[in-house]
């Protein structure tokens, strides 16, 4: 049985690395999403619920893939456990950042991830041995299993194929749709197809909410997945803003830069 420690590092990668790099997709269509135009994200969509909402929802999904955004990202878990992650995409450089805060098992630790390219460095709130924590922990993703713990590196935040795996969805307001999906028809990393195994029936109609603001992207998606094996249900909230605005991220100086201990690649063995 793994330690506590180590339970708690898993989580804390898996957390950091499923839900930082909000929206790496590109357009379904090819083409990346146009910049934002000017005025409130959060506005309503329109003034009355249209037709098809279906068609509304996936047009606000393709648009909001593939341009620079900033987001914000919650889980909850009950118990106690869950994760608040802050972060921005540049999905043009493949550039990724996010700072979380994770709880869980009566503990609260920070990350801090970096990921351009294929290259993800890391800094945790959790001493290690022979680690500087000023520094950051470099792993390279080309050479270890990141989707073992739960981060596709062309969806890091599962929002790809999203509506293709829409079974219900209705508009219940100016800009505001609710339904539900069935998560086997996502292409999820192994992990979270293991998950979703032992949900049973109950992945196939898991309930989603979602908005859309004036501009025509999706600003808000809460998905609230049921029970699965030994982990409780979760509620997950992702927000989106600053759409088509520049964003800074660059890999850490070389001098600020350490080797990531065994003991951490280990996770992603």
């Amino acid at each position: 049985m793994k330690s506590s420690r180590s339970v708690l590092l898993a989580l804390v990668l898996s957390a950091a690395l499923t839900v930082t790099a909000a929206c790496d997709d590109k357009n379904d269509n090819g083409g990346d999403a146009a910049p934002a135009a000017s005025g409130s994200s959060s506005a309503a969509a329109s003034a009355a619920p249209k037709a098809d909402a279906r068609k509304d929802l996936t047009d606000a999904f393709a648009k909001l893939a593939g341009g620079t955004v900033a987001y914000s990202a919650t889980t909850e878990s009950g118990a106690g456990t869950g994760t608040k992650l802050t972060g921005a995409s540049d999905p043009a450089k493949q550039a990724n950042s996010g700072s979380m805060t994770i709880t869980a098992q009566g503990q609260q630790i920070t990350a801090e991830v970096i990921i351009v390219g294929a290259d993800l460095y890391l800094k945790l709130g959790l001493p290690l041995p022979g680690v500087n924590p000023k520094k950051w922990m470099y792993i390279d993703g080309s050479k270890t299993s990141l989707s073992k713990l739960g981060f596709n590196p062309d969806d890091p935040t599962n929002t790809k194929g999203f509506t293709d795996a829409i079974v219900t969805v209705e508009q219940t307001g100016a800009g505001a749709y609710k339904g539900t999906i069935d998560t086997t028809k996502r292409n999820l990393p192994a992990s979270g197809a293991a998950l979703i195994q032992q949900m049973g029936d109950a992945a196939k109609s898991v309930p989603f909410e979602a908005t859309v603001g004036a501009e025509g992207y999706v600003t808000s998606l809460t998905v609230r997945a049921p029970a699965a094996g030994q982990l409780p249900a979760t509620t997950a909230t992702t927000t989106f803003s600053d759409f088509g605005k520049p964003v800074s991220i660059s890999k850490p100086a070389a001098a600020d830069v350490q080797p990531a201990p065994a003991a951490l690649l280990a996770q992603f063995a």
